[in-house]
C-alpha cells in the first residue's frame, strides 16, 4: 500500500474519533434527542464510521452554534 494512502486512512480515522468523542459528549449532555433514544445515537456515532457522526450533526446542528441550546 502506498504511503499516501496509509496517511489518508490514518487521518480519516483520527477525524472520525475526534468527531465521535465530541458528539458523544454532546449526546451525554442533551436531555432530549431526535427519536428519543440516546443509546441508538451512541451506537450510530461509534459503529457507523464517519456517517453516524455526520447524521448526528445533521440532526443536531446547534452543537456548533451555542452550547447553551440543549
Amino acid at each position: 500500500m502506498e504511503p499516501e494512502r496509509i496517511i489518508a486512512l490514518v487521518l480519516f480515522g483520527i477525524l472520525h474519533w475526534v468527531l465521535a468523542i465530541m458528539l458523544l459528549n454532546d449526546l451525554a449532555e442533551r436531555e432530549k434527542v431526535l427519536g428519543g433514544r440516546k443509546w441508538i445515537w451512541g451506537i450510530a456515532i461509534v459503529a457507523i464510521t464517519f456517517i453516524g457522526s455526520l447524521l448526528y450533526l445533521l440532526c443536531h446542528p446547534k452543537i456548533f452554534y451555542d452550547s447553551d441550546l440543549k
